[in-house]
């Protein structure tokens, strides 16, 4: 049960809601109208509602999971029941924010630092309120970690970290009896791979040198991934790099060789918003175009970008063409990140913003 609960939210990676007249997104899904008693639903955030109809798609389970739209409801139900944990549960709900109100979804993995999650109703930055269904790491402690877990009764039994329910350390879903860790690996040290990638004729990877270089680092940083960099970055392509393009790779579940260091076409392009030596960084429309009442796709544009180089937390709903106070602040905070200050982090896009940003 617990592993055909869980393939069925996973196959829903990549699905979102609708779009309003404006182009904004709406919280209008497929999932309410789905799940008996929660059609009133539709339109509002939907990531209870997600797991919901999951449990509800799932034979045998619509009475072992909280059919309700609240995530407090939720967190009620499972405490009620006694099926309540501070401790990861594979294939059980995780809650964020105070009392576990803010968003829920699904754990898929976890080991001792992580834990890898399928959610709704979020995005790629991974706020509460988002566009679509999502893959995503969340950190077991610290800031983001979540308040605590259901325990859901699955016939086959409860697999969690928690010393009072088997206390297996790390678990994965159609892991077989004791799971491994799903990505635990060691990270790329003390001796990374010191081999290249040729990406659009430009070279990555050990030894490489050119303002490509430069740009990855500076992307990566912007991502969170500077703590690997004692210098720079700049233009030769050191073990830094390498360590730091790993740790990306592996926040995008890239495993074992998958995540060497080395850039390829498909995580550049996640990284950068573009594939380097094919596709043009777009061109700076204008400062017009940005700002209060401003409306255009350059500013969905402009959103998307930064929500996709890390800045995504400051969207509650959107991005979308409608200039709000949060494109301003994520402006703000990306411009920060790049060691700017005063004016110059002010969160208004200028030329050298707009092409740090899509570079």
């Amino acid at each position: 049960m617990r592993d055909e609960f869980v393939a069925l939210l996973v196959g829903e990676q990549g699905y979102h809601e609708g779009r309003d007249s404006n182009g904004n997104w709406n919280n209008h899904q497929k999932y309410s109208p789905a799940v008996p008693t929660l059609e009133w639903s539709q339109d509002q955030a939907w990531c209870a509602t997600f797991t919901a109809w999951g449990a509800t798609q799932t034979p045998g389970m619509g009475d072992r999971w909280p059919i309700t739209a609240s995530c407090a409801e939720a967190v009620q139900w499972w405490q009620d029941h006694g099926r309540w944990s501070e401790y990861p549960v594979l294939g059980g709900p995780f809650y964020l924010g105070p009392g576990g109100g803010d968003h829920v979804g699904v754990v898929v993995a976890y080991d001792g630092n992580t834990v890898w999650t399928i959610e709704g109703n979020t995005n790629a930055g991974g706020s509460p309120q988002g566009d679509g269904v999502y893959a995503r790491q969340r950190p077991r402690r610290g800031p983001g970690s979540p308040y605590g877990y259901g325990v859901p009764d699955y016939p086959e039994g409860t697999i969690s970290a928690d010393p009072a329910l088997g206390g297996v350390p790390a678990a994965r879903v159609g892991t077989p009896q004791t799971p491994a860790p799903p990505a635990s690996e060691p990270e790329p040290d003390p001796t990374p791979a010191r081999y290249q990638a040729v990406v659009n004729s430009l070279p990555y990877g050990y030894g490489a040198q050119g303002d490509q270089v430069t740009e990855v680092g500076r992307a990566l940083v912007a991502r969170g991934f500077g703590q690997y960099y004692a210098v720079g970055p700049g233009p030769t392509w050191t073990d830094a790099d390498t360590r730091a393009y790993a740790a990306f790779q592996r926040s995008l579940d890239y495993l074992g060789g998958d995540a060497d260091g080395v850039p390829g076409p498909h995580s550049l392009r996640e990284l950068l918003g573009y594939l380097p030596g094919g596709d043009a960084p777009p061109a700076f429309p204008g400062a017009q175009y940005f700002g209060p009442g401003a409306n255009n796709a350059y500013v969905t544009a402009l959103g998307e970008q930064l929500v996709r180089r890390g800045f995504g937390r400051f969207y509650a709903v959107g991005p979308g063409p409608s200039w709000g106070e949060a494109d301003r602040r994520a402006t703000q905070a990306f411009q920060r990140a790049q060691g700017w200050r005063g004016a110059d982090a002010d969160g208004w896009p200028g030329p050298a913003t707009w092409r740090l940003l899509f570079s």
